[in-house]
């Protein structure tokens, strides 16, 4: 019989993209696997392959509201009963973990069944549901370092393993660029939810670089609302552009850009790397314990990107920073030498022996 593996990750697209990568991994392994995810994760999940799944829809840790926090600790409690059902009927031999509030019911349930847990870590500071079933792991696998806010107590249980992608973005292999295409292609990514200062200020700044006589093509991802107004205005503008709210070739855009703008999520700046595409980070402000920040920080301190926060993101700061970027090549070049040497390799495989030390 083989072997069952139930994965748990929160709904957004951080989480829920490398669990299906890993989920495809095992599966073509002769695992059994199985997904429990939120209502989000569910959606998303339907789009791209057709395993087993359990939605749960748990609480949050976080809640500063005395009813919200009351109300968060009855679902969560809910949660935790409807996941031991699941465990009992689904008899799995490990529960895996990656991230989201979603994952905590199903994995410290786990706990009272006796099932192994491994949880999986890909940013820079240790995410709230990690943090919490830290104690009940057998292992946790890091995806870049080990998170600034990691207990020392715990450090035991540390394997680094890589970022979980893509397999065709692991096995990406580098061409490189050619110094006479007509064209600097820039590439725009906001992450899942798009990022509405983009829109905002990069079109202008994309046209200040063409009057300066610079041959530019856009691929940028918008908002729903903003699209057809930014495609009106390169169009206007004669810009060669593409631009597009989601996309599931990633990797073909990525190949055709010298240059990326992206928000900071670890799977986005990941994927980046992995591909040798420099890349200006602008985190997103708001992201829970400023976990973006910490994640460009670390590319940026390897040499592999550069760093604006978005209290100084406009138009003339971000022109005059691209305009030294294309004018010297250099630059590119070696920012591209820097990625490979910090680029994840044989990370399913890695994974995979963690897990076969333990089932």
């Amino acid at each position: 019989m083989n072997k069952k593996i139930v994965f748990s990750a929160g709904g957004t697209g951080g989480h829920i993209f490398p669990t299906i990568n890993l989920m495809k991994f095992f599966h073509n392994n002769n695992y059994e696997v199985l997904l429990i995810t939120d209502s989000r994760g569910k959606s998303l999940i339907n789009k791209y392959l057709k395993f087993n799944s359990y939605t749960i829809n748990s609480g949050t840790f976080s809640n500063k509201n005395i009813f919200l926090k009351f109300l968060s600790f009855f679902l969560i409690l809910f949660s935790i009963i409807k996941s031991i059902f699941i465990l009992v009927k689904e008899k799995p031999n490990l529960v895996f973990g990656l991230g989201g509030y979603v994952s905590f019911p199903i994995s410290f349930a786990s706990k009272f069944l006796n099932i192994p847990l491994v949880i999986y870590e890909n940013n820079l500071i240790l995410g709230r549901t990690n943090k919490y079933l830290l104690p009940f792991s057998k292992k946790i696998l890091l995806g870049t370092a080990k998170p600034i806010n990691f207990p020392k107590k715990y450090e035991n249980k540390i394997s680094l393993v890589g970022n979980i992608l893509k397999e065709e973005i692991m096995n990406y292999k580098l061409l490189k660029k050619k110094q006479e295409k007509e064209n600097f292609t820039i590439l725009v990514l906001g992450g899942s939810q798009g990022a509405k200062i983009f829109g905002d200020i990069i079109p202008l700044v994309i046209k200040k670089l063409k009057d300066k006589g610079h041959k530019i093509e856009i691929l940028q991802q918008s908002i729903e609302f903003q699209k057809n107004s930014i495609i009106e205005f390169y169009n206007k503008n004669n810009i060669k552009n593409n631009v597009f709210s989601f996309t599931n070739n990633i990797l073909d855009l990525i190949s055709l850009s010298d240059l990326a703008i992206s928000r900071s999520g670890a799977s986005t700046i990941a994927e980046l790397t992995q591909t040798c595409t420099p890349f200006i980070a602008v985190p997103y402000p708001f992201s829970v314990d400023n976990h973006q920040y910490l994640n460009a920080k670390h590319y940026e301190s390897k040499g592999c990107c550069w760093l604006i926060n978005q209290n100084n993101l406009d138009a003339i700061n971000l022109f005059n920073l691209i305009i030294k970027i294309i004018e010297n090549r250099n630059i590119l070049e070696n920012a591209r030498e820097n990625m490979k040497k910090n680029g994840s390799k044989d990370v399913y495989n890695k994974i995979k022996k963690e897990i076969e030390e333990i089932i």
